[in-house]
């Protein structure tokens, strides 16, 4: 058996009301970038220079441009970034060739009330970075825009398997 590594994202979002009743919610596959693949290298083998980071935080956006390969940011970004949650899950593959067992790696971030609101600028874009401010963009995804005001919270939720 020959084995693959072919990691996966995979993007949900939630607008939920103070009394936490979930309003509005997105779900999509998300586009690792190319600084993102260099990433999970660096931190696989080693960087070549400085020591690399990992993931750290979430931003969100309003440009709706189709993610590229080499995009290297949000193309319209919304501070601030959040930190997120991390949790590992481990699952069964079914393939062809066999079971695999895979790594599922659930990121879980929540702008709160008061953040990131702007009723005229739908959020239409995602990413992980592994800097509050700068860093590297891991993966980046586009949504149907959501409206964020103080009426809501956001919560963004991602699964990337390996």
């Amino acid at each position: 058996m020959r084995e693959v590594i072919d990691m996966k994202g995979y993007f949900s979002l939630a607008l939920i009301d103070p009394s936490g009743v979930v309003v509005v919610e997105r779900k999509t596959k998300n586009r690792i970038v190319k600084t993102g693949r260099n990433l999970v290298a660096q931190l696989f083998a080693g960087p070549s220079g400085p020591p690399v980071a990992i993931v750290s935080h979430m931003g969100v956006g309003s440009d709706n441009t189709e993610p590229s390969d080499d995009d290297t940011d949000l193309l319209a970004p919304r501070s601030p970034r959040k930190p997120f949650t991390v949790e590992y899950l481990d699952f069964d593959e079914v393939t062809t060739g066999g079971t695999i067992k895979r790594q599922r790696v659930r990121l879980t971030a929540e702008f709160d009330f008061d953040e990131v609101n702007d009723p005229a600028v739908p959020l239409t874009e995602a990413a992980i970075f592994n800097d509050v401010s700068a860093g590297v963009m891991y993966n980046r995804v586009v949504f149907e825009g959501v409206t964020k005001t103080d009426a809501f919270k956001l919560t963004l939720q991602w699964d990337i398997i390996f």
